[in-house]
């Protein structure tokens, strides 16, 4: 049966979002397909006996705040602190009442520019109770709402998580195909054209994919260990879409990997072209040198003040000067032709 939903309620919780864009709502699910959404008098008067609870939060939501801090929420301390921490790195802890699973997620609210672009997803999952909290505007949360809207409504909390895990996980393709496409854009331009100046762009991508590798790489341990996890809300079924799940994940990391190996190939090639264009340039300098280092020799030479050098002007063979410049000029074509057989102008 679809569920039937609280207008009074959504208008409640979305006004005690934190962040315009970061709107907070709770949905409750009884056991046979029904749900609704309910506010904040009813999410602190709730018991296991009502239903399973599904809160989507904000960190610094006064309203969130105070409810996980009172005995109400049933929580422990060290877990209400992991949850209001706006930053948390990826990882998967276990409690006896439940699971604290830590994630990163597309932050909506910023484009491809920024440099911020996962936002912290911070996760607790029991048997009655999925509370979610993310440090930005996350559009999975609706897009999971909007289809609960449509269909039947999750039966227990380990069918909203591996749902929540889905959204989560497919979401990141986009970014990643962005990053891939920066890549081979920067290839096209780098390889057809030695001589483009793409440095910039590609220590942005590059510094880009670093960022993204820090917080993935400990997200697929989190996944990996959640499949593990021996807990009453999963059950085989679950642990299997987990498993998919991660799979689909550890694919987009490697995919990222091969990006970064593009990265640094292309780096190279910039390196390569860089060097080769200092080798001509010092090539240029060191053949004119030596070029002119035979001529350079004689005139230095006969510039000294000595008496009696042969064919001094003023002796008896006043054509001497003539006699120098024919010898340069000799001197010159002598070493033409050396140089080019040594092909030192190729």
């Amino acid at each position: 049966m679809p569920h039937q939903v609280d207008k009074s309620a959504t208008v409640q919780t979305i006004a005690t979002g934190a962040d315009p864009g970061c709107s907070v709502f709770a949905l409750l699910f009884d056991r046979q397909g029904n749900g609704r959404e309910v506010g904040w008098q009813e999410i602190h008067k709730w018991q296991p006996e009502a239903g399973l609870l599904w809160l989507v939060g904000h960190p610094s939501g006064q309203e969130t705040q105070r409810w996980l801090r009172s005995s109400a929420s049933q929580l422990e301390a060290s877990v209400v602190q992991t949850l209001l921490r706006s930053e948390n790195r990826p990882r998967c802890l276990s409690f006896r009442e439940g699971t604290l699973i830590t994630l990163r997620a597309v932050n909506q609210t910023l484009g491809h520019n920024s440099d911020e672009k996962l936002a912290t997803v911070s996760i607790w999952i029991d048997l009655n109770r999925v509370i979610v909290l993310r440090s930005a505007s996350v559009r999975i949360f609706n897009e999971l709402r909007t289809e609960i809207r449509k269909a039947q409504t999750p039966t227990n909390s380990g069918d909203l998580l591996v749902d929540i895990l889905h959204h989560l996980v497919s979401r990141m393709e986009p970014l990643l195909t962005h990053i891939d496409d920066s890549v081979d854009n920067l290839e096209d331009l780098i390889l057809l054209d030695p001589n483009t100046d793409m440095q910039q762009e590609l220590a942005a991508v590059r510094h880009q994919i670093i960022e993204l590798r820090r917080h993935l790489l400990p997200q697929q341990e989190a996944l990996n260990l959640l499949q593990i996890e021996r807990t009453p809300w999963m059950n085989d079924h679950h642990r299997r879409r987990c498993h998919e799940i991660s799979s689909r994940f550890r694919h987009y990391l490697t995919d990222l990997d091969s990006c970064r190996e593009r990265g640094s190939v292309l780096q190279d090639e910039i390196n390569n072209n860089q060097a080769q264009k200092m080798n001509q340039t010092m090539k240029i300098v060191a053949v004119f040198t030596a070029f002119l280092m035979p001529v350079n020799a004689v005139t230095s030479l006969l510039g000294t003040n000595i008496e009696g050098i042969p064919g001094q002007a003023g002796t008896a063979t006043p054509w001497g000067f003539t006699f120098e410049v024919t010898g340069l000029i000799l001197i010159m074509v002598i070493s033409y032709f050396i140089f080019k057989k040594l092909k030192w102008f190729d």
